[in-house]
């Protein structure tokens, strides 16, 4: 298996258990935080569409990653047939996932709401899951990606996988 998916399926494991961790966290949130309604001070804008559905995406969005990467994850370790179509599914769930930070960071820049930490922060998170969403797109790409992706089992002798049989032959 080439070093880049090598590298992808250890950092798919990583991201499976930092967006579970991360969903848990939040899902205090997710069941207490109400979709808007209309009220007197609830402007329907393009801007605050996008924002809400941004805000909703970043809040369901670490489940759904958490699956998807551990699954991944799983089909690259074991060398499973689905394991191309899998790190694909996972690198396409890293690069949606990016996209709300990038809207968060554009935000924060154009509304000064936070200092240079905080956007500083939201960069960081960004191009690491855009650089993770395209080195998987990259590495797994290919067609005969499926074929590198798998792991040769060990081949025994057939005294070795006997065991206490082995003797008997």
């Amino acid at each position: 298996m080439p070093k880049l998916q090598k590298l992808l399926r250890s950092s798919f494991g990583y991201a499976s258990i930092v967006s579970f961790a991360v969903f848990i966290a939040l899902s205090p949130a997710l069941l207490r935080s109400p979709l808007p309604h209309a009220t007197a001070r609830f402007h329907v804008g393009p801007v605050s569409l996008l924002l809400i559905a941004m805000r909703e995406l970043i809040l369901v969005m670490p489940a759904v990653m958490a699956v998807m990467t551990g699954m991944a994850w799983w089909a690259l370790r074991k060398g499973l047939p689905s394991a191309r179509a899998r790190a694909l599914a996972a690198s396409i769930a890293c690069l949606v996932m990016s996209t709300p930070f990038l809207v968060a960071d554009i935000a924060i820049v154009s509304d000064s709401l936070t200092g240079p930490l905080g956007f500083t922060g939201v960069l960081v998170l960004f191009a690491t899951l855009l650089s993770l969403g395209l080195a998987g797109l990259f590495a797994f790409g290919k067609r005969n990606a499926a074929s590198t992706a798998t792991v040769t089992p060990r081949v025994t002798s057939d005294a070795q996988g006997l065991g206490a049989l082995a003797s008997t032959f």
